[in-house]
């Protein structure tokens, strides 16, 4: 090969991995967020009454901190990827279905990478999940006679998709499965008639991007629409490449996706809270340093552990059904919080307070030090028997009992899982001996009431597998 090729070869190569590296760049990933988060505050603005939802982790880093609550959703784009398209039971977000209705729509916020306006999951996931929830419960009510419920309105079953993005062929392809979705909903064991009671309008899905921008003074209003909007809004530029140069630093297409690559520890709340300082730094180099500084600044504060207000707002938990289960987070377990509200608690996470460790607190307090990761794998199979035993005295007594680990999403949802498996039958009643045999459908029927009740439930595969394992082997 010629020096000269060589030469070349190695200048691209250079500069490609030049590129690459300043995309993970913490400053321009920050500013590009700043930028985004203009659009998303813009759009958000022009419908003040429809609640707010952030897609997964990567949406909420957009949305501006205001008085206006965020709610959470976990639509994945895998759902949406050709020839997948699923509606996923585990990730049903039915808590949603309250929220829209409440709000007469709501506003989903994603974004992408790569150069595309959309990603799967606002162009097909979600319009997979209203038409699924549509179809399911104009079935419900036809087959239980409660048509009255859709207001003598004509009741939207049909898919709809953006015809930018999804083919015709594709299309079709996806509105054949809906009615096998809707079908496995209704079979799933979910109570259909508080989804059917609350659903006043159908669904309908509708995109915007920021290169619909130009147009916002022409966008109508919903108010007369015979639907409810669910707004899917990317917040990112679609830019060829992925990056685009702007004065001062290097513009990410979806910036806040994949934050562990680049994050350095920084959160959503983190970064708004400082956000000023950071974008105001002399140099990238400095608003690392100061990235670095406020993260652990914020640990500090947070594993510290006298009570404060901060601790208070942290604290996250859900009741499960009427079965006397909660789950939470960590915050949750903090004395003499936990005490006040249950009767027993059951830590699922890498660390204790050391005031639950008193000799006051060893009949009702059990400790099962399974750590995060693939990790705990094993620790989590070898828990869920003592805790089966801690758990059953308590809850025949009718007895309310916290189970909490680092956020509430995955190891303690596996043990309270594993505690409904074991106990409790379809009805949520509890049955001291057991609630018989268990398969495959029995559990995810047990899930479902999980997610039904804690949304933010996220049990990782390896967790269920365990569950699985356990009653099952």
């Amino acid at each position: 090969m010629p020096k000269h090729d060589i030469f070349y070869g190695q200048e691209f190569h250079s500069e490609a991995n030049q590129i690459r590296k300043d995309a993970k760049n913490i400053y321009n990933r920050l500013k590009s967020i700043e930028e985004d988060s203009a659009f998303v505050q813009e759009l958000s603005d022009l419908f003040p009454k429809y609640a707010l939802a952030a897609n997964e982790r990567c949406g909420a880093w957009y949305i501006r901190p205001t008085n206006r609550s965020v709610y959470s959703v976990y639509f994945k784009s895998t759902d949406g990827h050709t020839g997948q398209w699923d509606f996923n039971l585990r990730r049903n977000n039915l808590h949603l279905i309250d929220v829209i209705a409440k709000h007469e729509g709501c506003i989903i916020v994603d974004s992408t990478r790569r150069g595309k306006r959309l990603p799967d999951a606002l162009s097909k996931t979600i319009p997979i999940w209203c038409c699924t929830i549509n179809r399911a419960i104009d079935r419900y009510r036809k087959s239980v006679e409660l048509d009255d419920q859709a207001n003598s309105m004509t009741w939207d079953t049909r898919f709809h998709s953006p015809p930018t993005v999804v083919s015709k062929s594709e299309h079709a392809q996806i509105e054949e499965k809906i009615d096998m979705f809707a079908q496995r909903l209704l079979d799933s064991g979910i109570a259909m008639e508080p989804l059917s009671r609350a659903l006043k309008k159908p669904l309908r899905p509708m995109w915007f991007t920021p290169h619909s921008s130009l147009f916002l003074d022409d966008f109508p209003q919903f108010e007369d629409a015979e639907f409810w909007p669910v707004i899917c809004l990317s917040a990112s530029q679609a830019v060829e490449t992925g990056c685009q140069a702007r004065q001062g630093y290097l513009y990410v297409q979806g910036s806040a996706d994949d934050q562990e690559s680049w994050c350095l520890g920084l959160t959503r709340q983190m970064f708004w809270k400082y956000y000023d300082e950071l974008l105001h730094a002399h140099s990238p180099v400095e608003c690392e340093e100061k990235v670095k500084r406020i993260v652990q600044d914020e640990l500090r504060l947070q594993n510290h552990e006298t009570a404060t207000e901060a601790d208070d707002v942290d604290i996250d938990y859900n009741c499960i059904g009427n079965t006397g289960i909660t789950v939470g987070n960590r915050f949750c377990g903090k004395p003499p919080f936990c005490w006040e509200q249950f009767d027993a608690v059951i830590n699922c996470g890498p660390t204790e307070y050391s005031e639950n460790k008193q000799e006051k607190y060893q009949n009702k307090y059990l400790y099962l030090p399974i750590p995060e990761g693939k990790k705990g794998q094993y620790a989590f199979f070898e828990s869920i028997s003592p805790a089966l035993t801690f758990a059953a005295p308590f809850l025949k007594e009718k007895k309310q009992i916290l189970i909490y680990c680092n956020k509430g999403q995955d190891t303690s949802i596996g043990i309270a899982l594993a505690i409904l498996v074991k106990y409790y039958d379809a009805e949520e009643n509890f049955k001291p001996e057991g609630a018989g045999y268990v398969d495959k459908k029995r559990i995810q029927q047990q899930l479902l009431k999980i997610i039904s009740s804690r949304h933010k439930a996220s049990p990782s595969r390896a967790t269920l597998k365990k569950v699985n394992t356990y009653f099952m082997s």
